[in-house]
């Protein structure tokens, strides 16, 4: 643990200053120390953080939880080294499910907990109207719209897709010779034109913008999923406050770049996460500055916090958070409401006491595991020395405690080191958002020129990922002398349970696995068309071709089927064969130059 704290300490260290954008920095004015500032520049500094308005681009239901109105009246902290008595309010809440869940339950049936029939067969309502706006532009080819089951086994398909990474789709339907351990048994339940012809008409919207919208895409299954999460689940007392990266490298307005992150280029999603379960119980993405006038005492990240905690307030949570969001001011304001709020701070905060900050030459003079602590009210603000020295700030911990923790040295023998509460909760809770975002991460390499594609994406990761945490509630994930039930596991099963309704060896075009080649068709060798001695015959190519549409596209009426039966006069003077030929008709050809003839 002390490890991991070191470590972690490094890392915000050199990636403070690097991960600032211009969202990020506006909060930083509010909040930068104006002592080494001269009067002017303290005058003007301080006019453009009390009124700062920033664009007109952002949808204004982006960060629900804060009204304008709400305007926050700061108060004088005075830190002293005396321990002040808190009323905290008293965690009641029964964590876990809001439903009865049986344990007879099929994991495709909790995934569908948040994507039911209901939204599927949205996006099966808005995929046809997509293909039917682009087709009557001119895209070519033949479509058949789109049904309930065939949109699930897609979302199987794509599921498996993302266990299977193949750098090119088309392998996952290779049946080449020399290439023979490449392929898959996805084939056998869509056929590969059948699937690009899904994936490119997919959408989720009506292409409506309303009020700017810049999400307005994928709005939809936003807010559906979002009242989905909050409404199925309660999560534990502690929670987590991070952000996380939708990658994608595209042309983007939205797209952020954070050289120090994983994912350096993408859209920024805000989340707030189950420290224990790392359950997504609320989100929000980043799309721009907006409107408002932000208040100069709260400042733009805790802006979010605010509005991400908004569900879970006046009930006594306690909220972790990293030193881009945590503030005196901002632990201040959700004390008042009832929610607490640890982590660790950035050591220019003009509020943040002083007397505490340790310079470089004292920090090298201190032992591990050295500490001090001042009090303002309910806040604790404190810092614990391990390599370096870490600053945290909290509202619901006491400034001492038994805990400790043990440190592993190079000569593997154990030095325990005095440890707070505070520094001890924070290692253990701060990674809930940061488990959540390596469990539904995206494959980087699958490009894509849809920005909202890959939004949904993530949106479907998170539904899978929450839909396993409700199967660990009713069912033991770590069974006794069992292997232990993973998500990817879990995934495979709902992958395979959404494809089921599709009945194998039915898909357009299906190639057989073994396939006699008749040789002497394929031959080039004196292959005349000659009169058959009947006009009633059909042509075996046209009707072939019939046949197969039919058979994948159960139901589908002699009309609506696309490929019409011809009726030819001639045939093949050596393979005795009836096949049309006209100015509009390959079927000869075809039927002697192609195995596959019938696609």
């Amino acid at each position: 643990m002390v490890k991991f704290l070191s470590k972690m300490a490094d890392f915000e260290r050199s990636s403070e200053e690097s991960e600032m954008s211009d969202f990020e920095l506006s909060e930083d004015l509010n909040n930068f120390d104006q002592v080494n500032l001269d009067e002017t520049e303290r005058r003007r500094l301080g006019r453009q953080c009390d009124t700062l308005v920033v664009d007109s681009d952002d949808n204004e239901e982006d960060f629900e939880g804060f009204e304008p109105e709400e305007l926050y009246t700061p108060r004088d902290f005075v830190w002293t080294q005396m321990e002040n008595q808190r009323d905290l309010f008293q965690f009641s809440d029964r964590v876990g499910p809001t439903r009865v869940l049986d344990g007879s339950m099929k994991a495709s049936e909790y995934f569908q907990i948040f994507y039911s029939d209901e939204v599927f067969g949205n996006i099966v309502r808005l995929t046809n109207l997509n293909a039917t706006i682009k087709r009557s532009r001119g895209d070519k080819g033949v479509w058949t719209d789109l049904t309930l089951d065939e949109i699930k086994a897609f979302y199987g398909i794509l599921i498996i897709m993302d266990t299977m990474k193949f750098d090119r789709d088309e392998l996952y339907w290779s049946e080449s010779d020399a290439h023979w351990l490449l392929g898959s048994k996805i084939g056998q339940v869509m056929s590969r034109d059948r699937f690009f012809q899904i994936r490119r008409y997919l959408h989720f919207s009506e292409d409506r913008c309303v009020s700017n919208d810049r999400l307005h895409k994928v709005r939809y299954l936003l807010d559906h999923l979002r009242r989905a999460f909050q409404s199925e689940y309660v999560p534990h007392k502690q929670v987590t406050v991070d952000e996380a990266m939708v990658p994608f490298k595209g042309r983007l307005s939205l797209k952020q770049c954070m050289k120090d992150k994983p994912v350096k280029f993408g859209i920024k999603i805000w989340v707030l996460a189950d420290a224990v379960s790392s359950y997504c119980y609320n989100f929000d993405f980043y799309v721009g500055k907006n409107t408002k006038i932000v208040n100069g005492n709260l400042g733009l990240s805790s802006k979010v916090v605010i509005a991400l905690a908004k569900p879970i307030e006046m009930k006594g949570y306690e909220i972790y958070t990293d030193k881009f969001f945590t503030s005196p001011h901002l632990a201040d304001y959700l004390y008042q409401r009832k929610t607490y709020l640890c982590g660790t701070v950035r050591t220019n905060l003009k509020d943040y006491p002083k007397a505490l900050l340790q310079s470089n030459a004292a920090a090298r003079k201190m032992c591990k595991g050295s500490s001090d602590w001042f009090m303002s009210g309910p806040l604790l603000a404190s810092y614990w020395k391990d390599n370096h020295i870490v600053y945290y700030l909290s509202s619901c911990h006491r400034p001492v405690g038994d805990q400790t923790t043990v440190q592993q040295n190079k000569d593997e023998t154990n030095t325990p080191l005095p440890c707070s509460p505070t520094v001890t909760d924070y290692a253990k809770y701060i990674g809930g958002v940061d488990r959540l975002d390596q469990r539904t991460r995206l494959n980087k390499e699958k490009k894509t020129m849809q920005w909202y594609r890959r939004i949904e994406i993530k949106l479907r990761e998170c539904a899978l990922y929450n839909a396993f945490v409700l199967e660990g509630t009713v069912v033991d994930h770590n069974p006794p002398g069992k292997r232990a039930r993973d998500f990817l596991s879990f995934r495979m099963d709902v992958a395979h349970e959404l494809i089921k309704n599709i009945q194998k060896g039915t898909r357009t075009f299906k190639r057989p696995r073994q396939l006699n080649i008749d040789e002497e068709r394929l031959d080039e060798k004196a292959h005349w068309p000659v009169p058959s001695g009947s006009a009633d015959r059909l042509c075996e190519v046209c009707n072939k071709k019939h046949k197969n549409y039919k058979t994948s596209h159960p139901g589908v009426t002699m009309t609506d089927n696309p490929f019409k039966r011809s009726k030819s006069s001639l045939m093949c003077g050596k393979c005795k064969v009836p096949l049309c030929i006209t100015t509009n008709s390959t079927c000869f050809v075809d039927f002697h130059t192609k195995v596959y003839y019938w696609q």
